[in-house]
């Protein structure tokens, strides 16, 4: 398989290592001081990480060249509607997720789960997350997954929020910290006057999110012409 690389930072040069190792290629390194490249690539596919100012117009730019495009950029999914037109427009392929870790998902179908069942009882939900000093959203994508997970399965929260934002009792509140090297922890808490109930992921390293964009990369250039998340990939329902 022949990778671009959009974004050569910490993942994307992670990403190389390991696509390196299982035999596939590496055709384009792109990053802001040689963007003008990216519309000369010959490749099968292109992972993107850059920024949520960059990444729409990246999008649209390998999309207009019939290159599928995997994303695990976070911060642009305002604009998700006008991404899935640019998509079918093009008859293109395109993958994205706020987080391609495996456990990560399966946090999130335990997290449906336990929202579903815990409804008639008298917990309130909360969400915490950690980043590295260097991650510029806020709350995370992955964050935003949870508090969507316990909208979609509840039936009490309509609405999240970033603290110190107001909160009502129908606003799910998220705590973002943002402390040195961290790799990324999320934390689903249900808290009641007598006890609480947490769902945790902490990534120890990188490597999962490498990993997980690679098979999204292989399972998008065998598929249909479409817009795709992990849950077709591992085929959770969450």
């Amino acid at each position: 398989m022949r990778i671009a690389l959009i974004g050569y930072g910490r993942m994307g040069r992670l990403i190389e290592s390991l696509a390196i190792t299982q035999g596939h290629e590496i055709t384009g390194r792109i990053t802001s001081t040689n963007r003008s490249e990216l519309f000369e690539l010959n490749a099968d596919v292109a992972i993107e990480f850059t920024r949520p100012d960059a990444a729409t117009e990246n999008f649209r730019s390998l999309l207009e060249r019939g290159i599928p495009v995997v994303t695990g950029t976070t911060g642009w999914y305002h604009r998700l509607d006008e991404v899935k037109r640019w998509v079918h427009a093009r008859e293109g392929k395109f993958f994205y997720a706020t987080n391609y870790s495996i456990g990560v998902h399966l946090a999130l179908a335990v997290s449906a789960y336990l929202s579903k069942i815990i409804g008639p009882y008298p917990y309130r939900a909360e969400i915490e997350e950690w980043h590295h000093t260097g991650k510029k959203d806020a709350p995370s994508g992955t964050a935003i997954s949870f508090a969507e997970t316990v909208e979609k399965n509840h039936g009490k929260y309509s609405s999240h929020a970033l603290l110190p934002a107001e909160i009502d009792e129908h606003t799910l509140p998220i705590t973002a910290y943002r402390e040195g090297d961290i790799k990324g922890t999320h934390l689903l808490r249900f808290q009641s006057e007598v006890d609480r109930i947490e769902i945790k992921h902490e990534a120890h390293s990188r490597e999962g999110f490498a990993l997980g964009a690679l098979r999204a990369a292989e399972f998008l250039v065998g598929s249909e012409p479409g817009v795709y998340t992990m849950n077709d990939l591992i085929e959770l329902n969450a």
